[in-house]
């Protein structure tokens, strides 16, 4: 396969059934273990059921309450530690056994390992550590663990060792408040309004589900 479907002008395997992959479905069955079968039926029953009509942290709920998962764990930037808050409230209120670590976790400074700063002048400033987000999560046996706003290369790290299966709650973009379908607005309300407009509107949605 080419691998060019961002260039596609049909996108005619979406209701048309066109493949051109040559590969049989047969194969496409195969490739999906039992477990990974039932991810694949929870996710088409959150798409089919709430489609366009709840947030992606309802989403993250019923997903998880179709997979039957009792122990959620979530992995978060300091950046967001007043939402991580209410994300551990919401999930706790929908019955849900709920970790959380911060991503500066163990509070080693980034000069003992060679890290660049964001601030120079800090005697101080503590590395992430997404590793051992995951070790401490995997140790009270979580079944999903949830990404929330690492940065990038360090989320690389938290995917790579996850024993289990991920989700993205939240992807950080620290210049759109988070908002990186941004392109869409701009026609609207000028791209000078546009970060103070974004998390205007996130803190509205958020206060709904508080």
């Amino acid at each position: 396969m080419k691998c060019n479907c961002a260039e596609c002008a049909t996108h005619a395997c979406y209701t048309k059934g066109a493949n051109c992959t040559k590969v049989d479905l047969e194969t496409v069955r195969n490739a999906y273990n039992e477990e990974e079968l039932q991810i694949m039926r929870a996710a088409a029953y959150v798409e089919g059921t709430f489609y366009s009509n709840i947030t992606r942290l309802q989403e993250t709920a019923e997903f998880a309450k179709a997979m039957k998962y009792k122990k959620l764990g979530m992995v978060f930037c300091i950046g967001l530690n007043k939402e991580a808050h209410y994300i551990a409230k919401y999930f706790n209120k929908q019955g849900f056994e709920f970790f959380s670590v911060c991503c500066k976790n163990c509070s080693f400074p980034k000069k003992e390992l060679g890290l660049k700063q964001v601030k120079p002048e800090l005697e101080h400033e503590a590395m992430c550590n997404p590793k051992f987000q995951v070790k401490f999560l995997e140790e009270n046996g979580v079944e999903l663990y949830i990404s929330c706003g690492l940065c990038v290369g360090h989320d690389t790290l938290f995917n790579k060792s996850c024993p289990g299966p991920v989700t993205t709650l939240v992807v950080k973009d620290r210049l759109l408040a988070h908002k990186t379908h941004w392109e869409r607005y701009i026609p609207a309300i000028g791209k000078e309004n546009l970060v103070s407009w974004t998390m205007e509107k996130y803190e509205r949605n958020f206060e709904k589900i508080r």
